[in-house]
């Protein structure tokens, strides 16, 4: 969920973070690779696949000029509806050691809480605290779902969808948010940048089903075709992926079978404290 933006002077990762766990610094956590073997080569963008005209997403800026907390401050309020896919959770089997997905159903099943708009994991998890079944660590989940990326395969799996509802599937377009891909890759800073309020992005070009390439090791933090039939935004702060779209497209997102969408509206906020029907956690720090 997102906590807190720092002042636009201090934007772009260097401090000010607060992050689903109310830790504030200016790096993120580790982070475990979620995406499949990088080393072939047509799974990673490389240094030079970071575009200099970044004019491509211009009209991002224009559609996001501020912050506001909202759906709508992350993907354009243009679309007819809008969808929230809920990041996978994961189980690691005790005998195997693979990583089995969990969708946030399961835990609410255990927890009591309830699947809604708005729901929160950190609210999910405190109502299996407040009816005294504990948060299901380590019984349904024993890791909670990434802030700001998905596993690769859901990155496929949200592409098998939104390239059928695109004109120009061959001509796409990803923002890495330079906090995490410019470290990652040492691209240069300052440099050209798709300038959104506190998340400047790289900008590289391909097509929809490039959607599982990684720069710096990290998932695309934005996406959207040449004809913006939609638009895909995964904040680094935020346990969820929203995409605004036609009525079509987003009918057929739940209809996949591996991933876990709900529906949500430009004007629902998506903060710690948004859900307003499981119990609230506690208070993270600084808020």
């Amino acid at each position: 969920m997102i906590t807190q933006r720092p002042p636009e002077e201090t934007r772009c990762g260097n401090v000010g973070f607060v992050n689903d766990h109310g830790i504030p610094g200016p790096v993120d956590p580790p982070h475990m690779n979620r995406h499949v073997d990088p080393n072939p080569e047509s799974l990673v963008w490389r240094v030079d696949d970071v575009l200099e005209d970044t004019s491509p997403g211009d009209w991002i800026a224009q559609a996001l000029p501020r912050f506001e907390y909202t759906v709508g401050s992350l993907v354009p309020p243009i679309y007819t509806l809008y969808s929230r896919v809920l990041h996978p959770a994961a189980r690691i089997d005790p005998d195997t050691g693979e990583r089995v997905p969990v969708r946030w159903a399961e835990v609410a099943a255990y927890t009591g809480g309830v699947i809604h708009q708005t729901v929160e994991w950190g609210s999910l998890l405190q109502a299996g605290i407040h009816h005294g079944v504990g948060d299901g660590s380590g019984i349904v989940w024993n890791q909670e779902p990434d802030e700001g990326d998905m596993p690769e395969d859901q990155f496929a799996a949200l592409a098998d969808v939104l390239v059928q509802h695109t004109t120009t599937p061959g001509d796409c377009w990803f923002g890495f948010w330079e906090g995490r891909a410019g470290h990652g890759m040492n691209l240069p800073h300052p440099g050209p940048r798709v300038h959104i309020p506190f998340r400047d992005n790289y900008l590289l070009h391909g097509t929809v089903r490039d959607a599982v390439r990684t720069l710096g090791g990290w998932g695309p933090n934005l996406w959207w075709p040449q004809d913006r039939a939609w638009f895909v935004a995964s904040d680094i702060d935020l346990m969820s992926t929203y995409i605004g779209s036609s009525t079509a497209c987003a009918l057929a997102l739940p209809a996949h079978p591996d991933l876990e969408v709900i529906d949500t509206s430009s004007s629902r906020k998506a903060t710690w404290d948004s859900d307003h029907v499981n119990p609230l956690p506690p208070r993270p720090y600084g808020q």
